[in-house]
């Protein structure tokens, strides 16, 4: 979940130091030309360059965003869209480039549904391709409330070039209100082995909800809303201003769930978003032969009552945190000294292309000021058939661009250059939960 724009960061100038040397032609009229002297030995790599070295073999891409949506192939270009509508499109998974946003105008409805929302910047999309659309689905949402909406747009193409492109709105999916017990945002889309469409959403209050829909992408009347996941154990308790009492609301959200050999594999997020590297976020895994559940974890215990595996936690060398580190304070705690490179990943996809899976993600840098950014690690699944995150080897190709967004309520940024390849780095410290 969670909503926030994404700041554009200057580029210190300490980056862009001078390079080369002085030649008679380019010395002042009347000065002394400089001697030569032997080149300077390259510059050792510090623990910040294996940091980011190591981040890359954990799945960076340089670029900021917030809540991406599963990554979808359409035509040769890879596109994963993300809070405030917005867009990046790659031809690799590994270079990525921004694309148009999705809405152009506040859709009709949106008052309706959720009084006082203002403007197009939507929260954590999910697109498929259905049959000959590519449907994508997002949340519109009162910050902090239940006051919610999943919309659901259209469009025959993701390539903005193409004659017919054009997103078209199908309304409102499904909403809640400050009465119910759930939280219509951070949805996510699934085919079952049977060809149906199902919606999985929810954030806090009584934790992950699914519901049937019919082939356009609306609920299908009268359908059962079923509950797959809670988190009471790590709950929180927060006082709204329409209530007398604190409630307890389950730290879980941002749900997705993947069919794989005969399972269905829930991911959900554990913990809280939005502080940089303060934040808590970790994802958690559970599976179940029927996608409406029980999904159970790999202790058999039910995600519906405060189950799930570690599927991925924080993780890469401790880096030394700053006063311009994201989170500092508030719900992620106080800012320690040092943190993990990569911290509190969330927002699952699984995309497969060409008999290879891929995982995406989000997560907060603490090389990067806390900025929230992407994530692609290839994905396999062990000889018990559960998912396992996986690293990019020494040697693969690495963004080219520099990373230059700060993403986060604090994350701050600046250009880090990035290598050619990802380099050798000693073996990594087990990923760590919260």
């Amino acid at each position: 979940m969670k909503k926030f724009p994404l700041h554009i960061a200057f580029t210190p100038v300490a980056l862009l130091g001078f390079s080369g040397s002085l030649s008679a032609a380019d010395a002042p009229s009347g000065a002394t030309p400089p001697s030569a002297s032997p080149a300077a030995a390259p510059a050792a790599p510090t623990a910040l360059d294996a940091a980011i070295a190591r981040l890359y073999q954990l799945g960076r891409r340089n670029v900021g965003v917030h809540d991406p949506s599963t990554i979808v192939k359409c035509k040769d270009d890879y596109w994963v869209f993300y809070t405030g509508n917005q867009s990046y499109h790659s031809k690799d998974l590994v270079n990525w480039t921004a694309g148009p946003r999705v809405l152009t105008a506040p859709m009709p409805w949106f008052e309706e549904a959720v009084p006082g929302f203002r403007g197009i910047s939507y929260w954590a999309p999910d697109c498929m391709k259905i049959g000959d659309h590519y449907f994508l689905f997002y949340s519109i949402s009162a910050f902090g409330k239940n006051t919610s909406a999943i919309g659901l747009v259209t469009n025959p193409t993701l390539d903005p070039t193409d004659p017919a492109y054009k997103w078209s709105d199908q309304g409102m999916v499904i909403k809640s209100v400050a009465s119910d017990d759930f939280n219509c945002i951070d949805p996510a889309i699934t085919v079952d082995k049977e060809g149906k469409l199902w919606l999985a959403f929810g954030s806090f209050w009584t934790g992950i909800k699914l519901i049937a829909l019919d082939a356009t992408g609306h609920r299908i009347p009268g359908s059962p809303l079923y509950a797959i996941a809670s988190n009471p154990g790590h709950a929180t308790a927060t006082t709204e201003g329409r209530l007398e009492e604190p409630i307890n609301r389950s730290q879980i959200e941002a749900s997705y769930i993947y069919y794989h050999d005969g399972h269905y594999y829930l991911f959900v997020d554990w913990g809280l978003c939005c502080h940089g590297v303060t934040s808590t976020y970790n994802i958690r895994v559970g599976r179940s032969d029927k996608i409406t559940g029980p999904y159970l974890d790999k202790d058999g215990v039910d995600l519906a009552h405060d189950g799930g595996t570690l599927f991925m936690g924080n993780e890469g060398p401790m880096v030394a945190t700053t006063p311009n580190t994201g989170g500092r304070g508030g719900r992620g705690g106080p800012l320690p000294a040092q943190v993990h490179a990569l911290v509190g990943p969330g927002h699952a996809g699984i995309i497969e292309d060409a008999g290879k899976y891929w995982f995406s993600f989000h997560y907060y840098d603490g090389t990067a000021n806390g900025a929230s950014i992407l994530g692609v690690r290839p994905l396999t699944w062990d000889q018990d058939g559960w998912p396992v995150a996986g690293e990019h080897p020494v040697g693969a190709p690495v963004p080219t661009a520099p990373f230059r967004q700060g993403g986060g309520r604090r994350g701050g940024g600046g250009a880090q250059p990035a290598p050619a390849a990802v380099p050798a780095q000693p073996p990594a410290a087990a990923p760590t939960g919260q």
